[in-house]
């Protein structure tokens, strides 16, 4: 066979080439038509989230939505104007001009903080003319951190306190790793921070089940939130914009955001209320009070303890026994003393001990307090001591009576006189 023949005969044998699969070809047939997979992939649109939320392009990449709201707005049961009157009872320092306060609240792509968490949201709300003004800026690409951060950090910067829920905890340290990977300055760090989470834990703690913001919204505003967003599930709602442009979801996350920072505004008063009378919000009286003292307000924290004392538990009469105690009450406190030593409580016992012994110099007295006392090294040393001081008492006595004899009626003449006594 000649070659031209025989390569005839091998092209027939080869098989007709494959034809693309069915999916294959579809995919094909789209791409040259420009047309989308059902179900595909969407390019998140700004422009849409921007006109959804009713938000400000400020640079690609960043939102900055704005809401005002007046001083005679209503959140719960308080109303927002009652609260310029409220913050300033709550704070260590001299700031009670409200255009000095920045309330801040974050949402972020998870809890667990450090240099993998994104504040992607930052909430910020400060009191101007006759109401009160809430920004919030909004990251929509992870390549615009830095103008983001540039914005909130120019808003921070005109803080004289910041005011948040948890924030000294969570929200400033993760925006503080934020700017600094960003390469930004931290324009608050030395700035005063009212963290309110700490304030409800100081007063309610021991009385609730837990302390987060909707727990204390509840209790004390009378606010149930219908139909919001939780705060866990921001993250997802934030990375369902990254990859498929979602935008129902991220006006969800701006909606919790603002309802966070309007409750840390409007619980400044109830607060307020509950370390001024803690009976009035069934906040913890002792807890009020030692935070009282803390702050140099002896006065108050003894008014507090006085006028509850039938919510007091024993460690709180304690306090209520030393400040009586303070303001030279002795026989106040005695009776508190008195009353726990009967129930065995051993600080109280102890408190007796001194008293008798440093106070009514009753040294038999003080000595059976003392054996009462749980045993231990200090219990032994007093005892020591107290014995010392009854045979001190007792030669001391025992030389009076020698020296001196003994008073006692002469018959003879009808006067008192000494009568020796020399046995």
């Amino acid at each position: 066979m000649r070659l031209d023949q025989r390569l005839r005969a091998l092209r027939a044998e080869v098989a007709p080439p494959p034809q693309p699969r069915g999916d294959l070809a579809e995919r094909l047939r789209r791409l040259s038509t420009g047309q989308a997979r059902p179900g595909a992939r969407k390019v998140p649109d700004e422009q849409a989230l921007a006109e959804t939320l009713g938000a400000e392009r400020l640079a690609p990449g960043v939102l900055q939505v704005q809401r005002r709201f007046e001083l005679d707005r209503r959140h719960g049961c308080t109303r927002l104007g009652d609260c310029l009157h409220a913050l300033p009872g709550l704070t260590d320092g001299d700031i009670s001009d409200p255009s000095d306060w920045l309330f801040l609240d974050t949402e972020t792509s998870g809890l667990a903080g450090g240099t993998g968490t994104w504040a992607f949201l930052c909430g910020l709300m400060r009191f101007e003319a006759h109401g009160f003004l809430l920004r919030q800026y909004l990251l929509t690409r992870l390549d615009a951190e830095g103008p983001y951060l540039e914005a909130i950090a120019a808003e921070l910067e005109t803080a004289g306190l910041l005011i948040t829920y948890n924030g000294k905890s969570f929200d400033g340290p993760l925006l503080v790793t934020r700017l600094r990977l960003a390469g930004l300055s931290v324009p608050f760090e030395d700035k005063p921070h009212l963290d309110l989470l700490h304030l409800i834990r100081r007063a309610f703690a021991r009385l609730w089940p837990d302390c987060r913001l909707a727990t204390a919204e509840r209790r004390l505003l009378d606010f149930a939130r219908v139909g919001d967003l939780p705060g866990a599930e921001a993250p997802a709602a934030w990375l369902a914009w990254l990859r498929q442009g979602d935008v129902e979801g991220l006006a969800a996350v701006l909606r919790h955001n603002r309802l966070d920072l309007l409750s840390l505004l409007a619980l400044a008063q109830p607060l307020q209320q509950s370390f001024l009378d803690p009976a009035s919000t069934d906040a913890d009286v002792h807890s009020v009070a030692r935070f009282q003292l803390t702050r140099g307000n002896a006065d108050l924290a003894f008014h507090l303890l006085v006028t509850n004392r039938e919510r007091l538990d024993p460690p709180a009469l304690l306090d209520l026994a030393r400040l009586h105690r303070r303001s030279g009450e002795w026989s106040e406190a005695a009776a508190i003393w008195e009353s726990l030593s009967e129930q065995g409580i051993p600080a109280a016992i102890e408190a007796q001990a001194k008293f008798l012994e440093h106070r009514e110099r009753d040294y038999a007295q003080a000595l059976e307090r003392v054996d009462r006392l749980p045993p231990g090294p200090e219990r032994d040393h007093r005892r020591r001591r107290l014995e010392a001081k009854l045979e001190a008492s007792a030669a001391r006595d025992d030389g009076v009576t020698k020296a001196t004899g003994t008073i006692g009626q002469d018959s003879r003449f009808g006067v008192s006189g000494p009568i020796w006594d020399v046995s």
